[in-house]
């Protein structure tokens, strides 16, 4: 295409951004199956039936420009989607796996806004006032989707942050184990060459090394998740840590519904996307979409663990038994 004026900027532009929405409608649905986490598959899903009012939105503005809608390839979009594919197809822990899941989505989002804040202003400029209405309905709703996934991405980081200290944690517990028991068996080397020191060193090392087996089997067992499915349980296991019921703010589809539940920790309060709600709602909403809770209560050092994630009640049974991965609830 011959760019002589503004308006062929315009369409220029649009052309790209039909090319990069097309490419989310296809790479959505496998973002979200790659998705581990409840809430960050939903917003995926949410994403992608907004997405294809975008497109609408784009051919729209084509009609307005009396142009057939038309696609021109949109490099950095596609490099973005690829980017994205990249991570979901890695071997991953799943908090971390969504962690870059989420990341990568959010870089999505900024591109976008950008590709539309600059065709918004050519709009204006065109004065072209039906088209940047358009326009302005799809980057409102790009801003509110990049604001739900910051807020999600935050969660993210902080699971895979809880992740890597309790493996430092159980890794620091073996290594320090492992020192002492060397420390003993050079001490005992050291006491002579006689039968008796070489009796003393063998007893040594092996007293040694059963309590660093011992302590190497009692940060797994402080380090390991439970699952559990009973409110009333998951009720004292928050009030326990001081955990009070909220939801999402903004995820509930329809009246009654308070959307996507969680648990709101002193000192990590999400103030602006959680709400407090009442147990008896939270448990409602917990059955409904017949999720379970994953626990942990002790980090491997032994201290008193608030980590805990929702999934799906059927995903985190087949996990435990080897099955496939299979299709996780929502809410």
């Amino acid at each position: 295409m011959k760019v002589a004026t503004l308006q062929d900027v315009l369409i220029e532009e649009l052309q790209d951004l039909f090319d990069a929405e097309k490419q989310l409608v296809r790479s959505l649905p496998k973002m979200a199956k790659a998705a581990s986490d409840p809430e960050l598959e939903s917003l995926f899903r949410e994403h992608l039936e907004m997405t294809k009012g975008q497109v609408q939105r784009l051919e729209q503005c084509f009609g307005l420009l009396d142009q057939r809608p038309k696609s021109k390839p949109c490099h950095g979009m596609k490099g973005l989607v690829e980017e994205g594919q990249e991570i979901a197809g890695e071997e991953r822990p799943e908090a971390l796996l969504d962690a870059g899941i989420a990341g990568a989505a959010r870089k999505v989002e900024h591109y976008e806004i950008a590709g539309y804040t600059n065709v918004i202003s050519i709009a204006e400029q065109l004065g072209m006032n039906q088209a940047v209405e358009l326009l302005n309905e799809t980057l409102q709703e790009e801003t509110e989707t990049e604001r739900r996934l910051t807020e999600v991405s935050k969660r993210m980081v902080h699971e895979a942050a809880g992740i890597g200290q309790e493996m430092e944690s159980g890794d620091e517990e073996k290594s320090g184990a492992q020192q002492r028991q060397q420390k003993r068996g050079r001490a005992a080397a050291k006491s002579g060459s006689s039968g008796q020191s070489r009796s003393s060193s063998r007893t040594a090392a092996k007293k040694s090394g059963g309590g660093a087996r011992a302590q190497s089997r009692g940060g797994q067992r402080g380090g390991s998740a439970r699952m559990l499915t009973d409110p009333q349980e998951i009720r004292q296991w928050a009030e326990a840590r001081g955990a009070q019921p909220a939801c999402v703010r903004g995820t509930g589809r329809k009246k009654g519904d308070v959307g996507m539940i969680r648990l709101d920790f002193p000192g990590f309060s999400g103030e602006k996307s959680l709400q407090p709600i009442s147990w008896e709602e939270w448990s409602r909403q917990f059955e409904e979409n017949n999720l379970a809770l994953m626990v942990q209560e002790q980090t491997a050092s032994g201290e008193q663990s608030n980590f805990n994630k929702l999934v799906s009640r059927e995903n985190a049974k087949a996990k435990r038994q080897g099955s496939p991965k299979v299709k996780k609830a929502g809410g």
